[in-house]
C-alpha cells in the first residue's frame, strides 16, 4: 500500500538504527501512523540527507502493509518554525499528548483541523491558555471521554452555583459532600457552568479548567506520566532560582 502527499506533522521520533527515526505522524485522513524514516537522523550511505520537523505540516508519503510502515518522502508545507519559551513547552505537552491518547489509524478530521490551527498560533508565537483548554476539550470529546458537565452525573439534577462537586470520570458530576470549601478535587457548581458555556477566559472558572482538565486526562493517561509537564516543571524551577 502507498500513500501520496498526506498531510500531517510529526508527533514523536526515536533514533532508529544509524541514519534513521522511528516517528509517529499525525495526519488529516489516515490519523496516527507510525513509520521507520530512513535517512532522516543523518545523512545516508549515499550521502542524502533528509529532514522533519515538529510542529510544521508537511506532505507525508509511505508504504507498507503492517503496522510499522516505510516513509518515503516528507516535504514541509510551510517554512519550519523552532517554538521557543512557553510555545515550546506547550507544544511538547500538546504533541506527546495526542502521541499518548490516540489510538494508531483513528481518523479524527476535525480533531486534526482543531490541531492545525492550534500549531499555527504557537508558530506565531502566540501562547493562548484558553485555545489550550479548548484543544484539550476537543481531544477527550473525540476520544469519547468528552466531559458532561450540564448536570449531576446520574440524576441529571441542574448544577447549583453555589454548590462544590467532584468529577469522576466515565460517571459525571457528583456533589461534594464537604460544602464548607473547595476540598481537593472540588468544584464550584458556577464555574463548571461557565466552562460549559465556553466562558472560561478569565479568573476561577479559567483555573477549575485547567485543573479538572489535568485530572481527567491523568485518568485516561492510565498513570503514565508526561515528560513534557516534567521538563515545564523544571524550567520553572531555574526561572525561580536565578
Amino acid at each position: 500500500m502507498r500513500i501520496e502527499a498526506e498531510p500531517g506533522f510529526l508527533l514523536h521520533s526515536t533514533p532508529y538504527r544509524d541514519t534513521s527515526l522511528l516517528v509517529d505522524l499525525y495526519t488529516a485522513n489516515h490519523g496516527r501512523v507510525r513509520c521507520v524514516a530512513k535517512g532522516f537522523r543523518k545523512p545516508n550511505k549515499q550521502g542524502i540527507n533528509r529532514s522533519i520537523f515538529p510542529y510544521t505540516e508537511h506532505h507525508f508519503s509511505w508504504q507498507g502493509r503492517g503496522e510499522l510502515k516505510t516513509l518515503t518522502k516528507a516535504d514541509g508545507i510551510q517554512t519550519p518554525v523552532f517554538l521557543k519559551q512557553e510555545c515550546l513547552f506547550t507544544g511538547l505537552y500538546i504533541n506527546e499528548l495526542f502521541y499518548r491518547l490516540l489510538q494508531e489509524q483513528d481518523i479524527h478530521q476535525y480533531l486534526y483541523q482543531q490541531y492545525q490551527r492550534f500549531m499555527a498560533v504557537l508558530c506565531a508565537a502566540q501562547p493562548d491558555e484558553v485555545r489550550l483548554r479548548q484543544l484539550e476539550m476537543t481531544l477527550l470529546e473525540e476520544l469519547g471521554y468528552g466531559l458532561v458537565l450540564d448536570g449531576e452525573g446520574q440524576t441529571g439534577a441542574a448544577l447549583i452555583p453555589d454548590k462544590y462537586y467532584q468529577y469522576i470520570p466515565e460517571q459525571g458530576l457528583v456533589m461534594s459532600v464537604n460544602q464548607r470549601e473547595a476540598a481537593p478535587g472540588s468544584y464550584s457548581g458556577a464555574d463548571l457552568m461557565n466552562i460549559a458555556a465556553g466562558e472560561f477566559a478569565q479568573g476561577s472558572a479559567q483555573r477549575t479548567a485547567k485543573q479538572l482538565l489535568r485530572s481527567v486526562i491523568n485518568f485516561y493517561l492510565g498513570g503514565r506520566q508526561l515528560h513534557s509537564r516534567e521538563l515545564y516543571r523544571q524550567h520553572l524551577q531555574s526561572q525561580s532560582s536565578v
